[in-house]
């Protein structure tokens, strides 16, 4: 019988998507399976393209809806 205290947890850690999105980084670099790599790059290049349509397009339609 153990009459101590008892050890505690770390609480888990949320992940948002600032963390994930450097996880993709590291797999990228790191990974030791080609298919991870691959998909991790392929999701990266997504969320690159993602965020120039984004950029490009967001501001033309509203200098359009306000004209």
């Amino acid at each position: 019988m153990n009459s101590g205290p008892n050890p505690a947890e770390p609480p888990a850690r949320a992940i948002g998507p600032l963390r994930r999105f450097l996880r993709l980084i590291v797999e990228v670099d790191e990974s030791r399976i080609w298919l991870h790599r691959v998909r991790a790059a392929l999701l990266l290049i997504g969320l690159l393209v993602a965020f120039g349509l984004l950029g490009y397009w967001l501001p033309e339609l509203l200098e359009r809806a306000l004209r």
